[in-house]
């Protein structure tokens, strides 16, 4: 089978072909390869440009990164910007998905290093069976995986991260895999409610931690509650119809949170959610009492107006809000510039409005402000009329230099904070990034 190898010797484009071993597209070799050296000598290759045609298979080798930012209103899973039929990820070597369009992983993976999903709503698509497996790590950022008719198998030791209001729908979960859980937002971890006893450690969770059971089990919860365990931690137990009881075993909360009493709601998809119900005590005034208190979140419960203020800025149904996931008026209403159904020029679902942010269960307003920006640059994406064009134009192998960011029309966002590898680079390295800096797009315009 043929092969070949990133060698990076004119910029940092994932398909130009002078950055390849061969001096031929990646695309027509069935056999991929990005690996660095060292910590020092890493590599890192950069799809910003949505292809038609699948890697048929991928490797990520140690020190080794692929950032996929290309991005598409036109998007689907049957047609998304990047697909790979097969992937591995080696120790020390990343992928990371930073755009908001669909983007296919394949069916068959192996994974010891960390997939990183940023800003992206249910649109990373696996093959079938959707398993992870190996003893990697995935980082969820701004992101929901997985979707209520398409669980994510985690198999093996598999880490999970969920921070910046992030979502996971789980199919089945093996002994050895792991979950955290950013306390200074709200995270949502969705569960198979057929299981009886899930082994699997949960650790960070707060009162703005929700746990659900997809709609489509054939389970419905009636009564949930935690129970504390000799060693500190807590089970989650969870009576479901048909005298069927879910028992997460191992559970353990944010320093100072003790939980308390737990109520079943559901989403408007029919899920159901498991929530402290301390978190949903709204008053008026600048506290934010819901766990869905966020300027953007479609469920948010909070505003500045109290838990359900119908004319504040994040009325759950606020008609004259600016943020109201109903709201008939304003920026981010149903038909303004992002909301569930905008008719102006946004083109992003109901998951990725405008303005997320002010905490829940309690203001955070440094977490409120990452997500602020956030927004800002769903609101600027190429979806809204800013294009990429280019994947950088630097040496991207090795370095210990820093970062040297353009400033317009770059990856799929506008004013991308810290973190975007695509055509925008930031001062400062991404958190979702181990490898160490590199130089990309030292010209001031585009890329």
């Amino acid at each position: 089978m043929a092969s070949t190898y990133w060698t990076g010797g004119t910029s940092g484009d994932f398909y130009n072909v002078k950055n390849w071993s061969t001096g031929a597209s990646p695309t027509t070799y069935h056999d991929v390869t990005i690996s660095g050296t060292s910590s020092t000598a890493t590599v890192e290759a950069v799809a910003c440009a949505p292809s038609a045609t699948a890697v048929p298979s991928l490797t990520i080798g140690g020190y080794g990164t692929l950032d996929i930012t290309a991005s598409s209103c036109q998007s689907s899973e049957s047609s998304p910007v990047f697909s790979t039929s097969a992937f591995q990820v080696f120790q020390y070597g990343s992928i990371v998905i930073d755009t908001p369009s669909a983007v296919q992983l394949g069916d068959i993976n192996v994974m010891s290093g960390t997939l990183t999903i940023e800003n992206n709503r249910s649109n990373v698509f696996m093959g079938a069976g959707s398993r992870l497996n190996g003893d990697g790590t995935v980082n969820l950022i701004n992101s929901t995986f997985g979707s209520q008719t398409a669980s994510i198998n985690v198999e093996n030791s598999m880490h999970i991260t969920l921070s910046g209001n992030s979502s996971m729908y789980t199919g089945f979960l093996t002994t050895g895999v792991s979950v955290s859980f950013d306390s200074k937002s709200s995270e949502q971890f969705f569960l198979n409610g057929s299981d009886k006893a899930v082994d699997t450690k949960f650790s960070g969770v707060s009162d703005k931690t929700q746990f659900g059971i997809t709609a489509n089990t054939g389970e419905t919860p009636l009564s949930a509650s935690y129970t504390k365990n000799a060693d500190g931690s807590y089970s989650l137990v969870v009576q479901e119809s048909d005298n069927h009881t879910l028992t997460l075993n191992s559970v353990t909360m944010a320093s100072g949170y003790t939980p308390g009493k737990l109520a079943i709601t559901q989403d408007k998809s029919g899920n159901y959610l498991i929530s402290d119900t301390s978190a949903n005590s709204g008053n008026s005034g600048d506290h934010c009492g819901g766990h869905g208190g966020h300027w953007g979140d479609h469920d948010g419960h909070c505003g500045w107006n109290g838990h359900d203020g119908h004319s504040g800025w994040n009325g759950h149904d606020g008609h004259s809000g600016w943020n109201g996931h109903d709201g008939h008026s304003g920026w981010n209403g149903h038909s303004g510039w992002n909301g569930h159904n905008g008719s102006s020029t946004g083109c992003g679902d109901h998951g990725t409005s405008w303005g997320w942010g002010w905490g829940s269960g309690g203001c955070d307003y440094s977490s409120s402000m990452q997500q602020i920006i956030s927004s800002w640059n769903s609101a600027f994406s190429s979806c809204k009329g800013w294009q990429p064009s280019n994947c950088g134009g630097s040496n991207w192998h090795g370095g210990n230099s820093a970062q040297a960011g353009s400033a317009w029309n770059c990856s799929s966002n506008w004013g991308q904070q810290s973190g975007s590898h695509g055509c925008f680079s930031s001062s400062g390295q991404s958190s979702s990034h181990s490898q160490t800096p590199v130089i990309h797009n030292p010209s001031p315009w585009g890329c």
